[in-house]
């Protein structure tokens, strides 16, 4: 068995602070670790936890079964992208060395991320350096350098990258989480910020951009999202989004929903499930339970299928308190047929729908009139997604494809036939009449199971919108005065 071991420093208030070491063990290609804390990090008042697997005790603690490194130190581990990179120039130098390539085990991977950018605020040495591992010898990019960096990422798409493009990449790389091409920049400002990429062998709309649609309504629904920008390079659109886990030069500890739940992939955790992280970490837990409930809604409202355990984090205040991270990665996807969450919303039911957001909401500390207050505000915002689209440059085609992700059949579509089209008949919503029911003087006919529902704003002047039957069941949702079950007719 080979073992090897580094010191673990976390950066407190500024400081760096001496937390333990951490050992690697491996034998042939089973791999696991150990970590034992530092007395003299047990005595300070300020240490926390670094890991809820590992407790603040004297003496070595062990990775569980199957586990080969600790979630917390895999959270600043190589993304899949940055592990593409490295096993892409590792086979290079193979190759021009004539030589078999090395295989990297993931305590290989953590300490060759650039302790710069690495995510979070651990930091490594080797047992007699005060030199810490994977220090970097040259600058951040900058965001005039995005167009050789996009280049770079483009040549690597295409198998083509060679040794000048493989160093720069993995010279503006971290742990980041996703298989997205990214690169890191600094801003106009100075700030640290990731810049992700269009990957054009893989992606069926403009993917960036649509992001940082999605950041924008959801910074206008009232959620917490981090800063970013939209650069056009060669003719593309790059997103740039700051880095949350930076305060200028301080690094801000940082840990992903799944560190903190104990949990791995495919576990079936559900939104309940960090709800209790946040009762049990944060210091205003009720305004992180209701702002976790309006990310809820919003995932439903815009199809965000990819909000998986990782793409959930938070960021370390002060001794054992953390709070909710901003949101990130926030992507509607078009694809037809029923929406499915990557996370539940209760128990093992991953059914995108708003129902059954309402009738969690009391977990998340909000009344059933709270949250159909605060639902009527994030809706209001999703229907602001053609107008945001359209100023980020997105074409009426490309609106029209992405419609089915916000609630959408018919987008871009002649709206002046649905002008005159009734929301009732008779004082009854039409979503209740028998199927077979027609409007004789109307010129129009509801199918049994339409797919699709026409709508008008109080007075009935204004055409709403064409929407899908998720969507059109929100509209009886959001009806604080009326309840749950009244369309207003």
């Amino acid at each position: 068995m080979m073992t090897s071991d580094v010191r673990v420093f976390v950066e407190i208030d500024g400081q760096p602070v001496h937390a333990g070491h951490l050992y690697s063990h491996r034998r042939r290609r089973a791999e696991s670790a150990s970590f034992s804390y530092a007395e003299t990090y047990l005595a300070a008042p300020d240490a926390y936890e670094l890991d809820p697997g590992l407790p603040l005790q004297s003496g070595n603690q062990q990775t569980p079964e199957r586990l080969k490194l600790f979630r917390a130190f895999a959270d600043s581990s190589p993304d899949r992208w940055g592990r593409h990179l490295i096993v892409r120039a590792e086979r290079l130098r193979a190759t021009q060395a004539s030589t078999a390539g090395r295989r990297f085990g993931e305590f290989d991977l953590l300490l060759g991320v650039r302790d710069d950018l690495r995510q979070g605020a651990l930091r490594f040495r080797a047992e007699d350096s005060e030199t810490y591992l994977a220090a970097a010898d040259t600058g951040v990019p900058q965001l005039t350098d995005l167009p050789s960096l996009l280049r770079a990422t483009d040549r690597f798409g295409a198998d083509e990258a060679g040794p000048a493009d493989l160093a720069v990449l993995l010279r503006a790389e971290s742990s980041l989480g996703g298989a997205r091409p990214k690169a890191h920049v600094r801003t106009a400002s100075g700030a640290l910020a990731i810049a992700k990429f269009p990957a054009p062998a893989s992606d069926r709309w403009n993917v960036m951009t649509w992001e940082k649609t999605t950041l924008d309504l959801a910074h206008a629904a009232g959620i917490v999202v981090p800063r970013s920008q939209l650069v056009k390079v060669s003719g593309r659109d790059v997103l740039v989004v700051d880095r949350f886990d930076r305060d200028g030069p301080r690094r801000i500890g940082y840990a992903s929903a799944m560190t903190m739940l104990e949990a791995a992939a495919g576990d079936g955790s559900s939104y309940q499930d960090i709800a209790g992280v946040i009762e049990e970490h944060s210091a205003v837990a009720t305004a992180e339970l209701q702002q976790l409930w309006r990310r809820i809604a919003f995932s439903v409202l815009v199809s965000n299928t990819d909000d998986h355990l990782r793409n959930h984090g938070f960021v370390h205040v002060a001794g054992d308190t953390w709070s909710l991270s901003p949101a990130f990665d926030l992507n509607p996807d078009p694809d037809p047929g029923e929406k499915y969450l990557a996370t539940a919303i209760e128990g093992d039911d991953t059914t995108a729908s708003i129902e059954l957001a309402l009738e969690v909401a009391p977990y998340f500390r909000l009344t059933p009139v709270a949250a159909r207050v605060a639902l009527r505000e994030v809706v209001a915002a999703q229907r602001q997604w053609e107008t945001v689209a359209a100023r980020h440059g997105l074409t009426r085609r490309a609106i029209q494809d992405m419609a089915p992700a916000f609630g959408r059949s018919d987008a871009g579509q002649d709206r002046q036939r649905r002008r005159h089209t009734p929301r009732c008949r008779n004082g009854v919503p039409f979503d209740r009449w028998p199927p077979h029911q027609t409007a004789g003087s109307g010129g129009w006919r509801r199918p049994a199971r339409r797919a699709s529902r026409e709508l008008l704003d109080e007075g009935g002047a204004r055409p709403v919108r064409r929407l899908s039957a998720e969507a059109a069941r929100v509209e009886l949702l959001v009806d604080v005065r009326r309840g749950p079950s009244a369309l207003r007719c």
